[in-house]
């Protein structure tokens, strides 16, 4: 799996976790056109679900991001959609919803300011056609937006991904500068241990070389292996989370539409996405449509008499 290269570099002491409420808060209200006071009044998810919209073109269904959510279920909902959308990107974030749902105001900073330093790294191009009001007012709740959801006096509904795009620029140069400096510390250092070495001279160095180079060959050994493995889960993580995500979906689609949607149907297209393997490239829109991209079915002899099974239940009622 490929990974976007700040999912890495933005560690706990990162210079990115010591930026200020106040640059936070400018940071979305400028990039956004938003009117936020407070780090708690991103809580809700709506507003990362943006901005990953912004860094991601067409990765969010917009539609469904819910700015009017008051209630934690409703929360949690903003969550998934981030987290498909971190998925869908590669990007390998895993959000800890239980603790940001609670509006409590070190954790959602702490998030606030990834989300930033993760912008600032991809530094994404200018996006003059963006028009982040435009784009709320396609969710649940967009038509009658908050306050804190509206720019503030003075500021045009277009043009605010643009204004930002030197800052960014500044941003990632710095973030390169401090990667670059924090090489150049870590070779001076390892140049300044290898000259105590050999200063000493004696067997007994040589021989504490040796058993450190075998020391540090095992450890490597060790750590591709456990990279290895991590890969896999990984990668099967993602698999059975987008299943559930699809099924989701389907179930969300099916409540919209209500009589209007066929059951039998659905029960067919939910037991496509559980039993599809890797190889089928089974996937679900965001309006819960059912794509195949598999040449042939690849279903077991048991699911198609499961799927007969269901039919006969279903006829019987």
């Amino acid at each position: 799996m490929s990974l976007r290269p700040a999912d890495n570099a933005i560690g706990m002491m990162d210079g990115a976790y010591f930026t200020s409420r106040t640059d936070i808060l400018a940071f979305f209200n400028d990039l956004l056109l938003m009117n936020l006071s407070k780090i708690e009044q991103t809580a809700s998810g709506a507003v990362a679900c943006q901005l990953v919209d912004c860094i991601f073109p067409g990765s969010v269904p917009m539609k469904r991001v819910n700015w009017e959510a008051k209630s934690d279920f409703q929360f949690i909902e903003n969550y998934k959609i981030l987290q498909a959308a971190f998925s869908k990107n590669n990007v390998q974030k895993i959000i800890d919803v239980d603790r940001l749902i609670r509006a409590k105001y070190q954790d959602n900073l702490e998030f606030c300011q990834w989300l930033k330093a993760f912008y600032e790294h991809l530094a994404p191009t200018a996006r003059t056609d963006y028009d982040p009001i435009a784009k709320r007012a396609l969710g649940k709740g967009g038509k009658n937006l908050d306050e804190i959801f509206l720019p503030s006096k003075g500021k045009k509904s277009k043009g605010g991904v643009s204004r930002m795009n030197k800052n960014v620029g500044e941003g990632a140069t710095a973030l390169r500068k401090k990667s670059a400096s924090r090489v150049s510390s870590t070779s001076t250092k390892e140049k300044r241990s290898k000259s105590a070495t050999e200063i000493k001279g004696d067997g007994s160095a040589v021989l504490a070389d040796a058993e450190l180079i075998k020391k540090n060959s095992d450890l490597q050994r060790s750590n591709a292996e456990l990279e290895l493995t991590l890969s896999g889960i990984e990668h099967e993580r993602d698999f059975y989370f987008d299943k559930l995500r699809g099924i989701e979906v389907m179930l969300q689609v099916h409540e919209e539409q209500g009589s209007e949607s066929d059951p039998e149907e659905l029960i067919r297209r939910v037991f496509k996405v559980l039993y599809a393997k890797h190889e089928d490239n089974v996937v679900v829109t965001d309006d819960g449509e059912l794509i195949d991209n598999s040449m042939q079915e690849n279903m077991a002899p048991e699911v198609d008499e499961m799927l007969n099974d269901s039919d006969d239940s279903i006829s019987m009622e």
